[in-house]
């Protein structure tokens, strides 16, 4: 089974929520599919034992042979290449390195490298967590290429959390397009409740089931929890208002540290999405 926590906006505490589901799973995979800002490791500190670089092809142009590019230019959607008289421009931050330019431009004239856009890492943290991390070269905008080599190691036979990078654009979507289910970790505020039901429609879109988290409950008011009423989403838990969780959290702890009932209180939740799943219990969107 896989579980994604995904939130419409940073700094919801979606990390915060996925840490809780490992560490309240024991038994699990973990993958940071947020790869421009990682950061689960801090709080579930694996033991980190393979470092994996990840490249893609990227084209380059002799030149000084005198051909004409141009149609490597036309062939590129992305206008990654221009070509202005007998000069190549290229634009690395826009090629997808799909290879077409070597197929449509003169022949031994277009040649490929090897370009470094990443990293991929792999831990394990006690008793049985298996923690898997993308983490993207500052400047690259490779994002979903990362998020390619984190999918091909999915363990699909087990249990599996995903913290999903935030928003709603192509990464969220590649991060919850495989769960059986996903955690909608929002904010009691205007903001959050925007970008709440931007996700929403997102998953609807993308048919997957979801339930959302409350955090920082106490802050704003009651329109979300109001609105999951109405629609009979599932609300599966509201996380306090509360400085202790953030001292804790700004010293590497997690909410099980704050207060240990919360182990229970995630396993209770893993269960309840376990009976969604396998359709035993209404799925509430």
């Amino acid at each position: 089974m896989i579980i994604s926590v995904a939130s419409g906006k940073g700094g919801t505490g979606k990390t915060t929520v996925a840490v809780s589901f490992a560490l309240a799973a024991r038994y699990c995979q973990f993958i940071d599919y947020d790869v421009e800002a990682p950061n689960a490791d801090i709080f579930l500190k694996p033991d980190i034992k393979n470092i994996k670089k990840v490249s893609i092809k990227q084209p380059y142009f002799l030149t000084d042979t005198g051909n004409d590019f141009s149609k490597c230019a036309e062939f590129c959607h992305y206008n990654a290449i221009a070509v202005i008289g007998s000069e190549v421009i290229f634009y690395p931050e826009l090629c997808h390195g799909c290879g077409g330019c070597l197929l449509v431009g003169p022949e031994g004239a277009v040649r490929e490298k090897d370009v470094v856009v990443g990293e991929v890492a792999k831990g394990f943290t006690t008793p049985g967590i298996d923690f898997l991390k993308g983490n993207l070269i500052p400047g690259s905008m490779r994002t979903t290429t990362l998020q390619n080599e984190l999918e091909k190691m999915l363990n699909k036979s087990g249990l599996v959390i995903i913290d999903a990078p935030p928003g709603n654009s192509c990464s969220m979507v590649m991060s919850v397009k495989n769960s059986d289910y996903c955690i909608l970790v929002t904010e009691p505020t205007p903001y959050g409740f925007n970008d709440l039901l931007i996700s929403m429609e997102v998953l609807e879109g993308l048919k997957v089931p979801y339930g959302v988290i409350i955090n920082r409950d106490g802050v704003g008011d009651s329109a979300i929890e109001d609105y999951c009423t109405e629609r009979n989403i599932r609300v599966h838990l509201k996380i306090p208002n509360d400085i202790e969780i953030a001292k804790i959290y700004s010293q590497g702890g997690t909410l099980l540290d704050y207060d240990s009932s919360y182990g229970e209180k995630f396993g209770i939740i893993l269960k309840v999405i376990e009976r969604i799943s396998i359709g035993e219990a209404d799925n509430h969107n």
